[in-house]
Parts: structure tokens; C-alpha cells; sequence
């Protein structure tokens, strides 16, 4: 174990790391060449006995006063050791015990023997015949007796000890001691650590705690969920933490051609991991490797799935010989037994892929979900990410970043914080690059391009070399920090890896580029943008957010239109479906089509799922012509069971369009599944004056002096919002055929499209969406 300090090699000094209200931790410090000079290094028992983490500041105090030597020293074993009376180990811990050299009481001390880490803790310490306390730093010589104690949970302080290194409560010094640090460079799994760590550590260090209650110690932990929330790092911080040897499996790397040769590893797999125990054995996406065995495409991966089974089965029964001997009475040696401490885990995102007989209690006890992360565990990634990054980003603009990150996983924001540093390095290198220019061009105008360009080159080189002028020490402090602006820019170059392959491209439109159709805006606002601005109302009025809104009414009206703006405005993740890409000719597929919109539109929620002209797949149940099921039937089925059925729809928004309600099937649009019917109807004179307005003055089209706004509004009576558009474009293209150089669109341009243009909404047609209101009762709620 090394401190890094500033000195010579041969000032040998011992210094004491420590935080102001704790013990510390006492080591001798030594120079190093590979680490800056404002950074120490430290083992993980030294972080453990210190509090500290990695990236934590710590305060090094040299110990001025005189060091005295201990007559005895009392190590406490922290797990059973079956060879702990050995004489051997005992004078093996006198040896390691006088090269670690200092020691405090209550600290903790580690070493490999027999192939395993043994851990113990400094419970007494004696000078002179008598107990020290808490505090003073003591050194161990050739005189100094070490005292091995077994590990006897009957003892109640030991007992005690093994639940505080399971984290059972205590009190609060010695239970943030304990603390497996290396868990806080995890941000936003603290529910899913804890679990794990329950289910992990103490089987692996402690699984007397079982025993002594008749219970069999867990033998392993599904963790699922969809790809990047942190599974396999879970698995790898467990094993660092609890200091267990790991063994990793991916699938494919174990697969033979050749008979029998997969199983072999397999169980050579654990048996080497039962030597090396405690052992965690990690088995990533595991659905390849162990697929259900009545859809197993071969014998093979039937027989791995079986052989996997038969070695988790026989985790806690082996018994393996240890290379120590014990010495009986009759002085004769016998080789000691012990059972292995292994923990298997396995992580995939297709936990309904796996044989069955793998998820019972027995092998895979507990199944643990690493989800997509809310708000609040975004914050806590990104808080953990952006420690280890130079930044300039407050606490209030994390949690405004977590809030716009909708559906974005761990990695995806590692990715993020990756992309932001590398604009960072960019934007610093361009300035330099133009300062670098002005520099040259005013200093030797007649410089060459070639020469500028070895002058920036040596400039970048020289940083890597140390130079006071380079760029990046220059910078260091002020500008190559990365910003809020540059995670923000990132995030558009970033997408949510759920969204990846459904990602569509909206149109940038705004609330304020619709002209009128003021109380739909409204209502659409309250029904997305209110449950995610103002939770806590709905909460505290013991109300849910609806579900589903239904925009019906003439073509052309801006139906669709209203539900880009709404995915614009409200920053949500927005899917866009279309009525025929979810039929196929196969039975079944136009099912799956629907329940895999919805999956992902959870995976990425909060989200918009968007379908446009609905009646398409909403016909009413029945309505063909024989009366028997059809694709649309089963379809429509799928969709009532998506929207209201037993796995609930939360943080999913359906927006529908449609011209047609009155062949839409009645069990879709009760409350619960379209909570908001809405008619858009055609717009009325504010509101075509306002389209007008916007389309001629906000779209800077060149209009002369006698054009009259207010006068067009009143002639387009009866219009759509489409249809006043269409006539603003085609007066341009009235004015165009007159002269290509002509300046603007003047009043007869706008006559000429007026009395070619056809209305397209018909008296008939308001009628019958009136007539519709009225028969079905689907007022605008």
C-alpha cells in the first residue's frame, strides 16, 4: 500500500490519512511517478479504515510525537478460518503484521493466504502489559506477540460486528465505517445496491448469519432490465467492494463446436472459482446462454441450460479441501474442509427468454429490476459522472438536465458527459486556433497556411510535454471545464437508447405557430404538460393524469399539427405510428407490433405515442362482412388491453387524430382509455385572422399596403386552417406567374386564389360531426 506524498524516497516518514472526525487510517508514505503530485493513492482497507472514497478529499498530518512498539496485538477474524489455530499462520500474520509496521486500534488489516483475502480487525492493543484506547498509532517489531482470535459468532460483540458488515443498524460512526464505499460511484440504483448487496455480501463474508437461523445462504441474483442501466457495473462494483474474486461469462465466448466441451468449462468455471472463494461468478446476457429448453434450437443449449442447473444446485453442498493442514492430537495432519462461498449472478434484458427452472428460489433467489431512471436517479448519475469531469455545472442545472433527459439510461448519459468534453476540448482548441491566427497574421502577414499550421501543431504538442504555454494548462482553471451549454448541446447529439430505433424527427412547432383553437391548446396542455410541471397537485387532489386524448373533427384542421406542437412544447419523447406499418399477413405479428409500440414508449416514458387516423385501427369489433374476428378486431383488442388492462400504462400518453369517430369502436373512448375527446372544429374569424396574420406578417411574406387581413379573414368564412394556408401560397404563386421579379403579393393576387379556391368542408359535413356530438353524447371534455 502506497501514500503519495512530495518527498525523497529515503525520507521515510509515517503519516496519518484521515477526515477531522474520524480515527484515520496510518501509513508511510512513498513517492510515485505516475501520480500528480495533489493526488495520493490508497489501498481499499486503507479508503475502508480512512472514510473515504475515491475522488475524496483528505487531510495528511505527519505524526511528530514518538511511535512506541506494542507488546501484543490482538486480530480478531472477521469470517471463519479453518486453519486460524495453525502455527504456520500464526507466525505467517507475525511476518505480514511487522511489514505493515504501525497500526491503530478499531482499524482493519487485510492479506492473501491459501489463495483468499483474510480479513481481521486490530480489537487490542497492549504496551507495557496495559490496553490502549482508541487513537495513538503503535508499531509492531520482532518483539511484539500477534494474537490470532478465531471468529466465534456466539460472542455477542462479534455478532454485532457481523451485522454492522451486513448493515444492520447501529450506531452511526461504526455504521459509516463499515460502508462499502465504492458503491457511491454509482448514482441513481441505491434501492437496486441495497438489494444486492443483501443479497451478496453477507453470504460471501458471513454466511454463518444463515446457518445459525437453519437457512441455506442465497446462491444468486437476476438482475434484468433494458441495456445501459447499469447491470454489469453493479456486478463488477459487488466484487471490487466485497474484494470476492470474479469470474465473467459471456455466452458466446464458452459455446463449442465440439461435444461436451461447453459443459466442461462450465464446471471448470466453478470449480475454480470454489478454490478462489469467496467468488462471485458473473453470467452477462444469460438468456443466450440458458434460452427455454422447449425452444432451445439445439441439444447443446439444452444440455448447458441442464449443466448450468446441476452446478448451481451444488453450490452450498461441495465441500472443498483446503492446502492446510490441521494438527491433531496424534500429531497427524489432515487436510481441512470448508464449504465454498459463491454467489452466481446473471444479467439480461430478456428475463421472459430464460428456462423457467433457472428463476426458482434455489438459484437465481431473488430477481432484481434495474429500470429506466426517473428524474431523480438521472440527477444522481449525472452528479456521479460529472465528479470525475472538471465542470462548472451547479446543482440546479443537473436537476434541470435530469428533467429534460427523458428516457435516457446510464450509459446514454455517460455518452453525454463524453460527448459535452470532447465539444469542450473543441471549442478551446478553436478559439486558440483563431488566436493562434490573428497572432500570425499580425505579427508575419506573409506567413504561409503550411507554416501556421506547424506553428498550431508544435503549440498542441508542447502541452503533452509539459510546457507552461500550452493550451491546456493555460485553460485548465477557466475555460476547459465543461458547461451546462456544452451537456445541453450534447444531449441533441445524444438520443435515449430506447428511442434509437423508433426515433422520428418532429418538426420544430411551437403553440405559437397555430393560430387560434385557444381552448384545445388549453386542455392539451393540462392533459401532458401540468402532470409533469405540477405532480405534486395531481397528488395532492388524489387524481390521475389522463391517459388518452382524442382530436376529432373536419380534415385540415390542425389536428395533427396541434400534436407536433404538443411534442415540441412539452420536451417528451414522441413515437408516431402509423395505421398500416402495425398489419402484417402473419397471425399474431399485428399483435406484437402493438404491445411493442407501448414497450417502448414505457422503456422511454415519459412519452407521446401518437396515432394518426386512428380509425384505421379502431373499426368497431365485428363490423365485417361475415361478423367473424379479423386483424383489426384483435388489433383493437390490443390496444384497449395496452391503454386499460393489468400491466398499467404510467407516464404514457396516447394522442389520437381522426376525421371518422363514428367507426370507431365505443370501448376505446370511454374514461380510463380516452379520457379527452376534443373537436377541432374549423376555425372561426379570430382564428383565421390570426393564421392570416401569422402566414403573412411572421413569415415575413411581402405583401403590398392594400392588403386587408381583417377583410381576407371574413372572405375565407367556412375554411380550414389548411385551406387559408393554401390560400396564402397560392396568391404568392398568382404573383409569380406575373412576373418572376415580382416585389410582393398585392390585393388581386389574393381575389385571384379566392375565387379558385374550392371549400372543401361542406355544410353536410359540420352537420354530421353536430349530429355525431349529439347521438354519442362525446361533448368536448
Amino acid at each position: 500500500m502506497k501514500l503519495l506524498a512530495q518527498q525523497s524516497p529515503s525520507a521515510r516518514s509515517v503519516r496519518a490519512v484521515r477526515k477531522a472526525f474520524l480515527n484515520g487510517s496510518v501509513a508511510i508514505a512513498w513517492p510515485s511517478f505516475t501520480v500528480s503530485e495533489n493526488h495520493i493513492q490508497l489501498s481499499s482497507v486503507s479508503r475502508l479504515n480512512a472514510n473515504v472514497a475515491v475522488g475524496d478529499p483528505v487531510e495528511i498530518t505527519r505524526i511528530e510525537s514518538a511511535i512506541h512498539e506494542a507488546s501484543q496485538i490482538s486480530l480478531t477474524a472477521l469470517h471463519p478460518i479453518p486453519f486460524v489455530s495453525n502455527t504456520l499462520f500464526v507466525l505467517f500474520t507475525k511476518e505480514i503484521m511487522t511489514e505493515i509496521r504501525f497500526v491503530i486500534k478499531d482499524n482493519y488489516v487485510e492479506f492473501p493466504y491459501n489463495g483468499r483475502p483474510q480479513r481481521f480487525k486490530v480489537t487490542g492493543i497492549l504496551l507495557d502489559r496495559k490496553e490502549q484506547s482508541h487513537g495513538p498509532v503503535f508499531a509492531v517489531g520482532q518483539e511484539t506477540v500477534v494474537k490470532v482470535v478465531p471468529f466465534t459468532p456466539s460472542q455477542s460483540t462479534l455478532h454485532k460486528e457481523i451485522l454492522e458488515e451486513a448493515g444492520a443498524n447501529s450506531e452511526d460512526s461504526d455504521k459509516e465505517r463499515l460502508q462499502c464505499r465504492p458503491y457511491d460511484q454509482i448514482g441513481g440504483l441505491g434501492v437496486q445496491i441495497k438489494t444486492v448487496r443483501e443479497m451478496v455480501e453477507i453470504p460471501l463474508h458471513n454466511p454463518e448469519v444463515f446457518t445459525q437461523f437453519g437457512l441455506r445462504p442465497p446462491k444468486g441474483v437476476l438482475l434484468y432490465g433494458p441495456p445501459g442501466t447499469g447491470k454489469t457495473l453493479i456486478a463488477r462494483t459487488v466484487a471490487a467492494a466485497t474484494g470476492a474474486h470474479l469470474t465473467v461469462i459471456n455466452g458466446p465466448e464458452i459455446i463449442s463446436k465440439f461435444y461436451g466441451e461447453t459443459e466442461a468449462k462450465l464446471r471448470a468455471i466453478f470449480e475454480l472459482s470454489a478454490e478462489k472463494s469467496p467468488s462471485i461468478i458473473f453470467i452477462d446476457e444469460i438468456d443466450a446462454l440458458c434460452p427455454k429448453r422447449d425452444e432451445a434450437a439445439s441439444e447443446m443449449e439444452k444440455r448447458v441450460v441442464a449443466t448450468l442447473l446441476t452446478l448451481m444446485d451444488g453450490v452450498s453442498e461441495k465441500k472443498i479441501p483446503s492446502t492446510a493442514k490441521s494438527i491433531t492430537s496424534d500429531s497427524k495432519t489432515t487436510p481441512e474442509t470448508s464449504t465454498p462461498r459463491i454467489v452466481v449472478m446473471g444479467a439480461t434484458n430478456r428475463p421472459n427468454a430464460l428456462d423457467e427452472a433457472l428463476r426458482r428460489p434455489g438459484r437465481f433467489d431473488r430477481e432484481v429490476e434495474i429500470g429506466i431512471p426517473n428524474a431523480n436517479a438521472r440527477a444522481e448519475i449525472l452528479t456521479a459522472l460529472l465528479r470525475k469531469i472538471p465542470n462548472t455545472v451547479t446543482t440546479t442545472q443537473i436537476e434541470h438536465l435530469a428533467s429534460i433527459s427523458h428516457g435516457y439510461v446510464g450509459a446514454d448519459l455517460a455518452a453525454v458527459c463524453r460527448e459535452a468534453g470532447l465539444k469542450t476540448i473543441n471549442r478551446v482548441m478553436e478559439k486558440h486556433r483563431r488566436v493562434l491566427e490573428m497572432d500570425i497574421d499580425t505579427s508575419q502577414g506573409s506567413q504561409t497556411s503550411s507554416e501556421l499550421q506547424l506553428r498550431f501543431e508544435a503549440l498542441t504538442v508542447s502541452g503533452s510535454s509539459g510546457n507552461d504555454q500550452s493550451i491546456c494548462q493555460q485553460e485548465q482553471d477557466d475555460e476547459l471545464k465543461v458547461s451546462a451549454e456544452d451537456l445541453r448541446a450534447a444531449m441533441t447529439d445524444v438520443k435515449p437508447s430506447a428511442m434509437r430505433e423508433i426515433m422520428i424527427e418532429v418538426p420544430k412547432v411551437l403553440w405559437s405557430d397555430i393560430g387560434g383553437q385557444a381552448e384545445i391548446k388549453q386542455k392539451l396542455k393540462e392533459s401532458v404538460e401540468w402532470p409533469l410541471q405540477h405532480p405534486d397537485a395531481f397528488i395532492r387532489m388524489g387524481i390521475r393524469p389522463p391517459k388518452g386524448i382524442l382530436l376529432y373533427g373536419p380534415p385540415g384542421c390542425s389536428k395533427t399539427l396541434m400534436a407536433k406542437a404538443l411534442a415540441t412544447q412539452a420536451g417528451l419523447n414522441f413515437i408516431a405510428v402509423k395505421g398500416p406499418e402495425l398489419f402484417s399477413k402473419w397471425v399474431g405479428e399485428s399483435e406484437k407490433a402493438v404491445r411493442e409500440v407501448f414497450r417502448k414508449a414505457r422503456a422511454a416514458s415519459p412519452s407521446i405515442v401518437f396515432f394518426d387516423e386512428i380509425d384505421a385501427l379502431t373499426v368497431k369489433r365485428g363490423s365485417g362482412d361475415d361478423g367473424s374476428s379479423s386483424v383489426a378486431d384483435r388489433v383493437l383488442s390490443q390496444l384497449l388491453n395496452e391503454l386499460d388492462g393489468i400491466e398499467p400504462l404510467v407516464n404514457v400518453t396516447v394522442v389520437a387524430a381522426t376525421n371518422r369517430p363514428d367507426i370507431m369502436d365505443p370501448a376505446l373512448m370511454r374514461p380510463g382509455r380516452i379520457d379527452r375527446i376534443l373537436y377541432v372544429s374549423p376555425p372561426d374569424l379570430p382564428s383565421r385572422r390570426e393564421i392570416l396574420r401569422l402566414h403573412i406578417h411572421s413569415k415575413k411574406m411581402a405583401c403590398d399596403a392594400d392588403v386587408d387581413i381583417e377583410q381576407l379573414a371574413e372572405q375565407t368564412e367556412g375554411c380550414s386552417g389548411a385551406e387559408v394556408v393554401a390560400l396564402c401560397q397560392e396568391a404568392a404563386m398568382k404573383a409569380m406567374e406575373e412576373s418572376l421579379e415580382i416585389a410582393c403579393v398585392s390585393k388581386r393576387h389574393f381575389e385571384q386564389a379566392l375565387a379558385g379556391m374550392t371549400r372543401r368542408i361542406t355544410k353536410e359535413m359540420i352537420q354530421f360531426y353536430d349530429d355525431f356530438r349529439m347521438r354519442s353524447g362525446l361533448k368536448s371534455v
